[in-house]
């Protein structure tokens, strides 16, 4: 495996530009930008209501906050409800409610949910639709498999978290502007928190798409099948851990049983957390590029 600094580096600068030339990378900022703007409004009428309501019962903000930011970390973690059903308080609901902006919080653990199902969009054509009409041949005249491979990677990831950080910006300005509750300061922080694991979660289900994409000659094909693979394992996940427990435990073929300790108050579940989002890329990677070295082009 021959990799050149300089031919890497053009060809992932080539590649975000072509993001957006393609369509394929229009579409995804486009789809990103609504995903993240609806669950902004939803939580910030959320936040209106319950403005508007605080002098009924002062506590009532903070216990809907409180059971809306715990349900979630509920559903991708093993953690379990009280026998009563209303979720009791626990150090990470508390610093995610508490010692940080919940509104953010909460739209946060909403996108890192809910971001990985639009990743293939922007993906699945990195290699399969040149496989198909074989003009990675020519390029090949002039350049190695392995930089083609990992520099169009990168050049995806790169257009990823330039969306990612256009977003997260977008959102923090718009709950500073609507809601004067949260320092400016606590929000830029917190915001680029939130853009570092978001950006960091994208890579390994990017790596899927590009394993797809080196492994099919159809850019059909590997679309339908990242999304298959990406929507396929937490639904399975969530039929086992109602049905079957033992099928639940396929929620860590990708990093859906490990990313929401992204946002764990604890430094040492973030790095774990953060070097299994890395072990998944790199495998997944290094599985796609297997495939590409050997297929015929």
């Amino acid at each position: 495996m021959k990799i050149h600094s300089r031919h890497l580096r053009l060809i992932s600068m080539y590649w975000t530009r072509y993001a957006v030339r393609g369509g394929a990378g229009l579409v995804y900022l486009l789809l990103a930008l609504l995903f993240g703007l609806i669950v902004a409004h939803i939580f910030e009428k959320q936040q209106e209501y319950l403005q508007e309501n605080a002098s009924l019962d002062p506590q009532m903000a903070v216990e809907i906050d409180r059971s809306v930011i715990q349900w979630v970390l509920d559903i991708e973690t093993d953690r379990n409800p009280s026998v009563t059903g209303i979720p009791e308080p626990d150090p990470w609901t508390a610093y995610l409610l508490d010692e940080r902006p919940a509104l953010l919080s909460k739209i946060f653990l909403v996108l890192l949910f809910g971001m990985p199902f639009l990743i293939s969009v922007l993906g699945f054509n990195q290699t399969a639709g040149d496989i198909q009409s074989r003009g990675l041949r020519y390029l090949m005249l002039r350049t190695e498999r392995a930089n083609i491979y990992f520099g169009r990677f990168l050049g995806s990831a790169l257009f990823s978290t330039i969306v990612i950080a256009f977003l997260v910006a977008t959102i923090a300005f718009y709950v500073g502007m609507k809601f004067r509750i949260y320092s400016a300061g606590a929000l830029a922080v917190w915001g680029l928190y939130g853009f570092g694991v978001i950006s960091i979660l994208m890579l390994p289900y990017l790596a899927v798409c590009s394993a797809m994409s080196a492994s099919v000659s159809s850019p059909f094909l590997s679309l339908a099948a990242s999304k298959l693979i990406i929507v396929g394992v937490p639904i399975a996940a969530a039929i086992g851990k109602h049905n079957w427990e033992p099928l639940n435990n396929i929620k860590y073929l990708l990093p859906w049983g490990i990313q929401n300790y992204l946002m764990h108050p604890e430094w040492t579940h973030f790095l774990g957390a953060a070097a299994g989002c890395l072990g998944y890329t790199a495998l997944f990677l290094m599985l796609g590029y297997i495939r590409f070295q050997r297929r015929d082009l």
